[in-house]
């Protein structure tokens, strides 16, 4: 690798570019990345995998992709707490204008200008898990192509450069999404596979590791599904030839069944279905009968081919049509020279395994569009498991066409034409339509927040209370009164409910309902978030005027006050 200049461009060009989307992507303008910081934060905060809403848990235990495997979130749980940010509490307010004249789905606040408070820039380590599993990715892209072409490593460097300078793969990783991971694996694991089946032999060593990846991937994502397809193929075909693969075969099947039967059991338990796809189709419009061939040719196909090159934010930004012309005809030129592998006067061997790498775009594909029968999700993001293969066989036409031309060294002045694309739609086309000042929120909004110290011994800092404390279990939401002798007539106050474990169960300013002046009775509905069957501590903190230069970490806050919510009789 260190003599592969293309390589190592690929690889500055996949960490540029995502940084890049990372910095220019405004607070959870990701494809559901609230929902998937929902999920992380819960882990983090509470030690506990949530679960679906409407299935028997209050409500501050339910999360919207509570349905996931847990493997992603776990990963970015432990993130949030080496951080000391697992207390972060994230809030989203819809922008109205949200597809009629922007593309952003949430309002953005102060907090999001520079400097950025301290949770946004916890925000920017979260996504950066993203974009490190895509460079992971990335090297697994080029050792799948060095497998398959190892006469030609040329075709190793040029599809880790296409998959690197590919607008969606870039945004992909610079936001928080689990494909980031079951990509990661997907990939990890056809190299394996695609090792065992060229050399005909499956030797402990690696049979380990791909029992360990096939089991972490089906812990990450339903997308990976089908690499157990794939994996028992492989096995068998492989003890086929050779009998001693037999063993280690078997002990790496079970090693992935092994670490998947927790979360299939869990699923059977809480929601009658191991794989738990009643919840998740629930949350979908279902497409009826009559429409869904229909919508396959003239919804599905057409848009999930263009969201390829890149459909940004809540799938609400399309490719520039100039940018889908050039993808369809690199994609043409890359048929043209598979054929010519074959047919033309110049012949070169296929890639290999190519059963393999056909079967894993072929059921990928196959499996995204049986979702969208259904439900209308077309997205190319659910195809990127797949993305190794793929870019490798685009790859493999590409180079052989440039043989057959004879194009020699004058070939290299074209490797810089996708990192010059991709550098256009990312500063010309997806920037300026994401700029956060499109949608502006309230002055005390923020999209994150931290900094309250969420501990039962924490000492006051500029506000009193003047309510006396509860002496016996409320059995209603209490009267709170405090004084803040440097506030402003217009302060607004955030008001923390935490255990003495440090996990928070209520912070009132980010879920809607205000506190102001000096005096407040607490909500019915934010009283029930309160458990019954332990002490909490309430403090109270001034939310800052991001329009005035206030920051967060320079606010007033209160002593912690324990209170225990009485259990219903």
């Amino acid at each position: 690798m260190t003599r592969r200049p293309l390589f190592w461009l690929a690889l500055s060009c996949h960490l540029l570019l995502s940084f890049g989307y990372l910095l220019r992507t405004p607070s959870f303008e990701g494809p559901d990345e609230n929902a998937h910081y929902q999920y992380a934060w819960h882990l983090a905060n509470a030690r506990t995998l949530p679960v679906a809403p409407g299935h028997g848990a209050q409500q501050l235990d339910e999360a919207v992709l509570a349905h996931h495997p847990p493997l992603y979130y776990a990963l970015l749980a432990t993130a949030l707490t080496a951080l000391g940010a697992r207390d972060t509490v994230f809030s989203t307010v819809p922008s109205e204008a949200f597809q009629q004249q922007n593309h952003l789905r949430w309002q953005h606040g102060g907090d999001e200008l520079p400097p950025r408070s301290p949770a946004q820039r916890t925000l920017a380590w979260l996504r950066a898990v993203s974009l490190l599993l895509g460079l992971l990715s990335l090297v697994a892209v080029h050792r799948l192509g060095a497998i398959a072409c190892p006469d030609r490593p040329l075709v190793a460097d040029v599809a880790a450069l296409l998959v690197a300078c590919l607008p969606m793969w870039s945004f992909l990783h610079a936001v928080l999404n689990s494909d980031a991971l079951a990509i990661a694996l997907s990939t990890a694991v056809l190299v394996l596979l695609a090792r065992t089946l060229t050399e005909r032999a499956l030797p402990w060593r690696r049979a380990l590791p791909l029992g360990a990846l096939l089991g972490l991937a089906a812990l990450t994502k339903l997308t990976t599904g089908f690499l157990g397809v794939l994996a028992l193929g492989t096995v068998a075909v492989t003890v086929a030839r050779d009998r001693r693969a037999a063993l280690p075969g078997a002990v790496a099947l079970l090693l992935a069944a092994a670490a998947t039967a927790p979360v299939l059991w869990r699923n059977a338990l809480l929601y009658g279905d191991p794989l738990a796809m009643g919840v998740h189709d629930a949350a979908f419009a279902n497409i009826p009968a009559e429409y869904r061939w229909p919508w396959f040719w003239g919804g599905f196909l057409p848009q999930v081919c263009t969201s390829l090159f890149g459909t940004f934010g809540w799938f609400a930004l399309p490719p520039h049509p100039a940018l889908v012309a050039a993808g369809a005809a690199t994609v043409g030129l890359a048929g043209a020279g598979l054929a010519a592998h074959r047919l033309g006067a110049v012949r070169a061997t296929w890639p290999q395994p190519l059963p393999l790498l056909l079967a894993a775009a072929a059921l990928v594909f196959a499996g995204t569009a049986w979702f969208n029968l259904s439900s209308p999700q077309p997205q190319a993001r659910l195809l990127f498991p797949a993305i190794g293969p793929g870019a490798m066989l685009l790859a493999a036409g590409l180079v052989h066409l440039g043989t057959v031309a004879r194009l020699g060294r004058a070939a290299w002045p074209l490797a810089l034409v996708p990192p010059a694309v991709a550098a256009w739609v990312l500063f010309g086309w997806f920037a300026p339509q994401f700029d956060a000042a499109l949608a502006p929120a309230d002055a005390h909004h923020a999209a994150l927040v931290d900094g309250i110290v969420v501990a039962p011994d924490a000492e006051a800092n500029g506000i009193e209370w003047r309510s006396p404390p509860p002496t016996a279990p409320l059995t209603a939401p209490p009267q709170l009164r405090w004084h803040d002798a440097s506030a402003p007539p217009d302060a607004r106050y955030s008001l923390y409910a935490f255990d003495a474990a440090g996990r928070v169960w209520l912070a009132s300013h980010e879920w809607f309902f205000p506190l102001a002046g000096s005096e407040a009775v607490l909500p019915d509905g934010a009283f029930s978030f309160l458990p019954t069957d332990r002490d909490v501590w309430l403090r109270l903190r001034r939310v800052p005027d991001w329009r005035a230069g206030e920051r967060l970490d320079a606010m007033p806050a209160s002593a912690p006050r324990r209170v225990r919510r009485a259990a219903a009789h």
